[in-house]
């Protein structure tokens, strides 16, 4: 069965570069997208998401508020979540954890450590 996955970027050039990499590995998802908080917020409540990748830095906040969210209910029904960033750091990393997230990943990391990532979700 095909999962659905949240990527929350507001990078186009991004989105699409990584959701094709991820397709050439034959990973059986389907990504719904979003470029900023708001949006996430909304395609949250539609439901029927399996996880969600998250950018910490979006135009209308910090990712890390929306993995709280998730975490505590108040966006939709909990889902795993990794969070994803171009400066990643321990900092960083350390954040996302205490927001209830179930790993970091920087954006430069290789894809079949992603896929690795996706699959413990």
């Amino acid at each position: 069965m095909q999962k659905r996955i949240l990527l929350v970027e507001d990078s186009a050039h991004f989105s699409e570069t990584f959701a094709r990499a991820l397709a050439s590995e034959q990973l059986d998802v389907a990504f719904v997208e979003a470029d900023s908080l708001a949006e996430a917020r909304a395609r949250l409540l539609e439901g029927g998401l399996d996880a969600a990748l998250i950018d910490v830095g979006l135009p209308d906040g910090d990712g890390l508020e929306l993995v709280r969210e998730i975490n505590n209910g108040g966006a939709s029904d909990r889902i795993p979540t990794l969070v994803l960033t171009a400066n990643l750091d321990h900092s960083v990393a350390a954040r996302a954890m205490d927001a209830g997230a179930r790993g970091a990943l920087s954006k430069v990391v290789s894809i079949p450590e992603t896929v690795e990532a996706i699959k413990r979700l």
